[in-house]
C-alpha cells in the first residue's frame, strides 16, 4: 500500500480548531475521525510504499518505545529527510494508519485532558522543528531510529538504538538531539559508541552523560569543524575525555 497524509487544509483545520475537536481525541472517537477524514480532499496518497508495521502496544513504554523505534524505522527507512520533517506525514499517520497506536500511546494524556501534550503528540507543536520532531509520538520513533541505526554493524544495526532506548527514552530524545551537531549521524553514533564502551567498563549511564558529551563537543566545535570527524574519531575523543575526567 501507499503512505497517506493529510492535506494542508486538513492539517491546519485540525491544528487551529483543536478546541472544537478535542472531545473526539479524549473519547477515542473513531467514527468521528472516519467521517471527518473521508471527505473528499482531506487525505492524500503519496508515492511512498508503506507496509503498516505491527506496533508494540504494551503499557510498559520502556519496552514498547524501544521496539517501536525499530518497527517504524524499518517500515519507513526509505523516507528522505524532507519527507521525514513533513508534519502532514506524521500528523497523518497519527490520525490514519497508526491511529490506534496514537490513541494508545497518549491514553493517559487523553483521559487527563492534557491538551498541551495531545497537541505535541499529534502535531509538530513543541516549539522549534527539531524539538517537535523528537516530542511527536511517531516522528521521534523514526528520527531516533535514523540517528542511531548503525549500518556498519551487519549483525545488529540497531545495537546503538537498543542502548539509547534502554532508559529515559522521552527525556533522552529531547536532551540529546537538541544540539545542532547531533544532527550529524557520525557524531551521534560516535558519542553513543563511547557511551556503550563506558557502560561496558561497569559504569552506570545517566542522562547527565549525554548532556556532558554534547557540552564537550560544543566546546570543541569552537576550535574545529566537527562535521569533518568520523564516527570513530568522535568515539575516541569522547572516550578519552571521560577517561581523564571520570576515570
Amino acid at each position: 500500500m501507499k503512505l497517506t497524509f493529510l492535506s494542508d487544509e486538513t492539517l491546519q483545520d485540525l491544528r487551529t480548531n483543536y478546541e472544537e475537536y478535542k472531545e473526539h481525541y479524549y473519547t477515542k472517537d473513531d467514527a468521528w475521525f472516519n467521517d471527518y477524514l473521508s471527505l473528499n480532499g482531506r487525505v492524500l496518497e503519496s508515492k511512498v510504499d508503506f507496509q503498516v508495521p505491527e506496533m508494540n502496544m504494551s503499557d510498559d513504554f520502556l519496552v514498547s518505545d524501544a521496539e517501536n523505534v525499530k518497527n517504524l524505522y524499518e517500515a519507513l527507512r526509505h523516507l528522505n529527510l524532507s519527507q521525514a520533517t513533513d508534519e502532514r506525514i506524521w500528523a497523518g499517520l497519527a490520525h490514519l494508519q497508526l491511529r490506534d497506536y496514537a490513541f494508545h500511546r497518549l491514553k493517559k494524556e487523553r483521559e487527563a485532558h492534557n491538551d498541551k501534550r495531545i497537541n505535541t503528540g499529534y502535531f509538530l507543536k513543541a516549539g522549534g522543528m527539531k524539538r517537535s520532531l523528537f516530542v511527536h509520538i511517531l516522528a521521534r520513533l523514526w528520527w531516533v531510529g535514523h540517528m542511531t541505526y548503525d549500518e556498519t554493524n551487519k549483525e545488529n544495526p540497531f545495537w546503538l538504538t537498543e542502548f539509547f532506548c534502554e532508559a529515559d527514552f522521552s527525556a533522552r530524545s529531547v536532551v540529546f538531539f537538541s544540539s545542532n551537531f547531533t544532527s550529524n549521524r557520525a557524531i551521534t553514533r560516535g558519542i553513543l559508541r563511547a557511551l556503550v564502551s563506558w557502560k561496558q567498563k561497569g559504569n552506570t549511564i545517566k542522562r547527565d552523560h549525554f548532556v556532558q558529551a554534547t557540552k564537550y563537543l560544543n566546546v570543541v566545535g569552537g576550535a574545529m569543524i566537527l562535521d569533518t570527524l568520523t564516527m570513530e574519531e568522535v568515539e575516541k575523543m569522547v572516550g578519552n575525555v571521560w577517561s581523564r575526567c571520570l576515570g
